[in-house]
Parts: structure tokens; C-alpha cells; sequence
């Protein structure tokens, strides 16, 4: 094991507030098309971003764009010895 930080770039971080921003399958899906609306590389990091919903749905978009984004990359999770898969995130994004 390594306490080592995960280096994040510009290209990781973009993807990332796609992702939050994508909660539906058919955005989520899009996040990686380029050409859409919700493409990843398209996202301005110098912009300002407004949040207008509730602190459950922020942190419930949040776990979803994380675990998404580790699950992409082949991240393992492990809690209290036990190792979690990380696919169970398919099934996070609403129809």
C-alpha cells in the first residue's frame, strides 16, 4: 500500500465536473462523446459554476462522479478490509 497522493490533472478534473454535472445515464454517456454537449475536454475550469440544489443531491452527484471516475481509471476500493468493486456505479446514474 502507498500513502502517495494521486496526481490529478486539468484533463482528470474536467472530467470529473462532467461527470457531477451529468446524473442521467444519457449524459453520463455523453460525458465521453465529443461533439456533445456534456464532452469532458469541452469544460471551462476557469468558469464560475453555480449550484442550485439540495446538500443530499450535491453529495449523492459528487459519490457518483468520484466513484465513476476511479472505476474508469481501475481503482479498487477497500473499506474495513474489504475490497468493493467499483462497476455497482453503472446502476448510480438515473434512467
Amino acid at each position: 500500500m502507498t500513502n502517495d497522493q494521486i496526481p490529478l490533472s486539468d484533463a482528470d478534473l474536467r472530467e470529473i465536473l462532467a461527470l457531477f454535472s451529468s446524473p442521467s445515464k444519457y449524459e453520463h454517456a455523453q460525458t465521453y462523446q465529443p461533439g456533445s454537449g456534456h464532452f469532458y475536454e469541452d469544460e471551462d475550469l476557469s468558469s464560475e459554476y453555480t449550484l442550485t440544489q439540495e446538500k443530499r443531491e450535491f453529495a449523492i452527484d459528487a459519490w457518483r462522479a468520484v466513484i465513476s471516475f476511479l472505476h474508469r481509471r481501475k481503482y479498487s476500493l477497500w473499506r474495513e478490509g474489504v475490497q468493493y468493486d467499483t462497476s455497482f456505479i453503472e446502476d448510480l446514474f438515473v434512467g
